[in-house]
């Protein structure tokens, strides 16, 4: 057998008999979510219609999941293999479903901006987003997929094998993490939310895009000391992975983010779920628990505090942060804590609400953009600021606050855009359709470069892009822009993470697979 023949692995066993079952409920949802829409036009209130039709989406996108499952015949619903399309559709049905309900009781601040009717017309216009999506993902160029993007896997396979080098890896990629996050912090004056928040939308420096490419090190380190714990199951690796994933979360809470908890947690799951071929529910759980209970109650006191009445200095924020947490474990972790705090993170996650400024203040208010500046922007963003040191600075957040929020330049807050809204706003309905079609495309190339029953490496990749194409708040240009150097700090991370292959890089002609295939139980449904 060859190299390329390897390169075609059959599914695991029992997913062509699932896709029948896949497809046949996938239909059901998408007819249920139809019924739920028309019994939303009898509805006496129209806080009554957009509660029905937010369920609704939430059905329609788990119906797509299915769909597509069906479809790209994957190993169950492609979330175990963490497919990026799967749980694009999944945090679809999350955030622009069933947390739109929580604005039925949010309507102050810029939320009280939006109209109802914008909120049920941006719902039309996710639904037909996360079709395209769909389609694009399972009709696209499925051969140039499947064939050039695997390519990319198998050159990687045949030089680096699976085995982190040793246990220095995982420290040095941390040291040079943090040495960039604090580097940056120095360049900006901010740390994250923490620190001068002018700056952070009014100027930037030379070297800082490089800079904070490289402060990603930071969750890689933490999955190559996942990858190595599990591998070798040894006392030492285990030790240097909880210590790493512990540094992480606190120097993602001092940043206060609480992405880089999310980020944190993908780093031990992602090669978990590798190892054990199924998603840990137990310590999903667990995250999930956490977050709720010390996380949130400690980002919202920690950015309560940096900018109160007066915004402090990083250092001045962070000096307070264990004073804050101190307080957070103190205090109340009760099933009422735990409520308030699933009622706060589904305003947070709630994404619907740009798409529907957008739509009800475009083209009536704001007129169209250049649709070829779709195209234009992201190459002219990842020109390096060093090379163009006139360069405008990157802040769409904060644009998109002013324009369309109506919010002074004086209040420093960046607004979602969401791939969706930008593109409408570049042209209404027709650029919506295409470009959700080709973004269903390039996922699904994505999503066959870092196919995980191939190769580890391939799960640096998704934790990298993850937050960016799933969470999807930035605008198309920032995303697109990302990419090349994302797509640099991998193969870096990779060639300097891995050990090399002897030789050719083939063992018996093809290519070793990870974990060994006598080692290799079938990945679950899900």
């Amino acid at each position: 057998m060859t190299v390329n023949d390897r390169a075609a692995p059959l599914p695991a066993q029992g997913t062509r008999t699932a896709a029948p079952r896949f497809l046949s409920g996938g239909l059901l949802l998408v007819a249920t979510a139809a019924a739920l829409v028309v019994l939303g036009w009898s509805a006496a209130f129209v806080s009554g219609q957009i509660r029905l039709d937010a369920i609704a989406l939430a059905v329609f996108c788990i119906g797509l999941l299915l769909l597509m499952s069906a479809m790209a015949e994957y190993d169950g619903l492609g979330l175990a293999t963490w497919r990026i399309g799967s749980w694009s559709l999944l945090w679809g049905a999350l955030a622009f479903g069933l947390a739109t309900i929580s604005w039925l009781g949010t309507q102050t601040g810029p939320a009280g901006e939006i109209l109802p009717g914008s909120i049920l017309r941006a719902l039309w216009m996710i639904a037909v987003a996360m079709a395209m999506l769909t389609v694009g993902y399972c009709v696209g160029p499925r051969r140039f997929a499947v064939g050039h993007a695997r390519r990319v896997t198998d050159a990687l396979s045949r030089r680096f094998t699976d085995e982190v080098r040793g246990p220095a890896v995982p420290w040095g990629l941390f040291g040079v993490g943090v040495v960039a996050q604090l580097a940056y912090a120095a360049l900006t004056g901010h740390f994250g939310y923490v620190g001068a928040a002018a700056a952070a939308a009014t100027s930037a420096s030379g070297y800082g895009q490089f800079i904070a490419i490289a402060g990603e090190c930071v969750p890689l380190a933490v999955a190559a000391a996942a990858i190595r714990a599990y591998r070798t199951r040894t006392l030492g690796a285990r030790v240097t992975l909880a210590i790493l994933f512990t540094a992480a979360v606190i120097v993602g809470a001092v940043a206060g983010a609480k992405t880089s908890f999310v980020v944190a947690i993908l780093a031990v799951i992602i090669p978990h779920t590798m190892t054990r071929r199924r998603l840990p529910v137990g310590l999903i759980a667990a995250a999930i628990a956490f977050f709720l209970l010390i996380v949130i109650p400690f980002n919202i006191s920690y950015r309560a505090s940096a900018r109160g009445a007066v915004t402090l200095s990083t250092g001045q924020a962070v000096a307070t942060a264990p004073a804050i947490a101190d307080q957070v474990l103190a205090g109340d972790l009760s099933p009422s804590a735990l409520g308030q705090s699933v009622d706060y993170l589904a305003v947070r996650i709630r994404t619907i609400d740009s798409p529907a400024i957008i739509m009800q203040r475009t083209p009536s208010q704001i007129p169209y953009s250049n649709p070829a500046l779709l195209l234009i922007s992201p190459v002219v963003d990842v020109i390096p600021r060093a090379l163009w040191p006139g360069k405008p600075v990157l802040a769409v957040g904060w644009q998109m606050s002013q324009q369309y929020y109506q919010l002074p330049p004086q209040i420093y807050t960046s607004s979602d855009v969401t791939p969706e809204g930008d593109l409408f706003r570049h042209g209404g309905w027709f650029w919506l359709v295409a470009g959700m079609f080709l973004g269903g495309c390039a996922i699904r190339i994505l999503d066959e470069t870092t196919d995980l029953r191939r190769s580890v490496h391939g799960a640096f990749l998704i934790l990298l892009l993850f937050p960016d194409i799933v969470l999807a708040g930035s605008d198309c240009a920032t995303l697109l822009a990302g990419l090349p150097g994302t797509v640099l700090l991998w193969l870096a991370v990779i060639a300097l993470s891995f050990k090399r292959r002897p030789g050719s890089g083939v063992v018996g002609g093809v290519l070793a697979p990870w974990p060994p295939a006598h080692n290799r139980p079938q990945w679950r449904r899900w």
